[in-house]
């Protein structure tokens, strides 16, 4: 075996062991920094091995610079790797990490340029595979070195700070593939950079078997220590846990994964085709038909539907349908999530049954209310008017025509007041009862209030006496009305048993139009009115009774 296939066989070890780490594990964010990670590592036996199957000095040096500018970056990629490692990377802001890539940057630019200068490597008369190096190639070396000695410090205080577990034996490994790394790298300067111009001899593949013995110890601690594994297995571990049942299918309907609270709603297997119809009874209502067709048309729908399952107890499960797309929004598969709300259900049918009670008792308290306000109504018309008459009584009179008179006052207007007495009254008492007297009281009161307008009121002022009060009203129309009153009494007729009774009626009256007292009190007025209307009354009775007499 030649030396130079050394570097192709290590290229191949690590494109084997980059293959089983793609293959056996699911890509995640320390997936992608690894495999990144790991990239880097085979640039170098990949284009050493290429340099040395070309014989052109173009494509060799095309190779070589490859191969050292990934060096440069996989000093910059171990830093990176162990802040992952070591859950640092979040803390670190991106302005420093673009800090911390200029000395891969700065050397990746040194390789590049060395045909302009020569200062990083020379070729010897065998071309780019036997070659020296100059000054920039140390400056090279101290960059690679720098991020070495970072990422094992930093691995180092994090191993420190952690107490015995799978995390500190993970960090532990990888800080023995850098030292490793570094140990194979260190050799390979000393023979082939330091000692060479001495010895003529070169040692091929000692930097590449370094990167390989470091990147089987990543590949332990991967495998060993389920660095990779723990992630998907906390993942599953939260999708089992939940409550909430979830089938993931393609899109043949076929299950590709179910976590353990599916199986509650329905038996099924990874492999079998789901059909969603063994759930729905159609005959439920119509819609559960519409969902069906949407189902079936629409895949790129989210739907939503609810079923009962009758397992011993009724249960209520909500069901929701939503579609998995790539970027291209081409549709993958579908995501069926189930939820038991049986407890909702029961939730609102206590709170629709409560609201049917306090319906019923609000229903209730409406009319115990409606009951007190016409109570209160009737207490209220009690205490201002007669029981026996239904007039307003003597208590009301003085109160609510004082405020008439004041509104007269106010805009002027002429008002009469009338006080009319029943003729022989107490010798209908006397001779008939009291109880004919009432009735003779209520037919008086009935004549009386048919010539009456809405705006006239009547009081009873007392035993059978009573006081008409007519606004709007002067002298002429107040005679006139008083007079039609009188006559109406007159023919009115009470039935006492076998026959009927006739009584008549006294009025006095008197008009006011007179505005030059409105510096007297309101109370003062009415009192003198009622005292003159009195005495016209008086002068009636006087004349012969059953006729009006007006007060000046």
């Amino acid at each position: 075996m030649q030396p130079d296939w050394i570097d192709s066989y290590l290229f191949l070890f690590l494109l084997l062991l980059f293959i089983y780490v793609l293959a056996v594990n699911n890509i995640t964010t320390l997936h992608k920094v690894y495999l990144a990670f790991h990239s880097l590592m085979m640039i170098w036996p990949f284009s050493h091995f290429f340099m040395h199957i070309v014989p052109d000095q173009k494509f060799q040096w095309l190779f070589l610079n490859t191969a050292f500018a990934g060096l440069c970056f996989l000093g910059f990629g171990w830093l990176i790797f162990a802040l992952v490692l070591t859950k640092k990377i979040d803390e670190i802001k991106r302005f420093t990490l673009y800090l911390s890539a200029i000395p891969s940057v700065l050397s990746a630019v040194l390789v590049t340029t060395n045909p302009w200068h020569f200062l990083f490597t020379r070729p010897s008369d065998y071309g780019w595979t036997v070659r020296t190096y100059g000054p920039l190639f140390w400056v090279f070396a101290i960059s690679g070195l720098f991020y070495l000695i970072l990422s094992t410090s930093l691995m180092q205080r994090t191993v420190k700070l952690l107490s015995d577990g799978n995390m500190k034996k993970q960090l532990s490994l990888c800080i023995r593939g850098i030292l490793l790394l570094l140990l194979f790298s260190v050799f390979d300067v000393l023979l082939n950079v330091i000692v060479y111009p001495y010895t003529k001899v070169i040692v091929p593949g000692l930097t590449s078997l370094g990167i390989a013995i470091s990147a089987i110890c990543f590949v332990i601690t991967i495998h060993k220590y389920d660095l990779f594994r723990i992630i998907n297995a906390a993942q599953r571990e939260v999708i089992d846990s939940i409550a909430t049942g979830m089938i993931v299918l393609d899109r043949d309907e076929i299950v590709l994964d179910i976590n353990a609270s599916a199986t509650k709603f329905i038996k099924i297997q990874t492999g079998q085709i789901f059909d969603i119809r063994t759930l729905i009874d159609l005959s439920e209502d119509k819609l559960k038909e519409t969902f069906m067709k949407e189902y079936d048309t629409g895949k790129t729908k989210t739907l939503h539907t609810e079923i009962k399952q009758r397992e011993g107890q009724i249960r209520h499960v909500s069901i929701n349908v939503s579609p998995v797309t790539d970027d291209k929004s081409k549709f993958l598969g579908r995501i069926i999530t189930f939820n038991d709300i049986t407890e909702i259900h029961s939730l609102l049918d206590k709170i629709r049954y409560n609201n049917l009670i306090l319906l019923d008792q609000n229903k209730e308290l409406l009319r115990v209310q409606e009951e007190l306000y016409n109570a209160n109504q009737k207490l209220k018309q009690m205490a201002i008017t007669d029981d026996l008459t239904n007039c307003y009584n003597r208590r009301y009179m003085l109160g609510h025509m004082t405020d008439e008179i004041s509104v007269a006052f106010r805009y002027k207007i002429p008002f009469s007041i009338m006080i009319l007495d029943i003729d022989e009254f107490k010798l209908i008492n006397d001779t008939h009862g009291h109880l004919v007297g009432d009735d003779v009281l209520r037919g008086v009161v009935s004549a009386v209030k048919k010539n009456l307008r809405r705006s006239d009121i009547m009081f009873r002022f007392g035993g059978e006496e009573f006081i008409i009060y007519a606004p709007h009203t002067d002298r002429p129309g107040a005679s006139s009305l008083a007079e039609k009153i009188r006559v109406t009494v007159e023919n009115h007729s009470t039935r006492i048993s076998q026959y009927y009774l006739n009584v008549t009626i006294s009025i006095g009256l008197i008009s006011f139009n007179d505005w030059s007292v409105e510096a007297c009190p309101l109370e003062k007025i009415l009192e003198d009115l009622l005292t003159r209307a009195d005495k016209a009354l008086y002068r009636a009775k006087a004349k012969g009774r059953n006729c009006v007499v007006s007060a000046d």
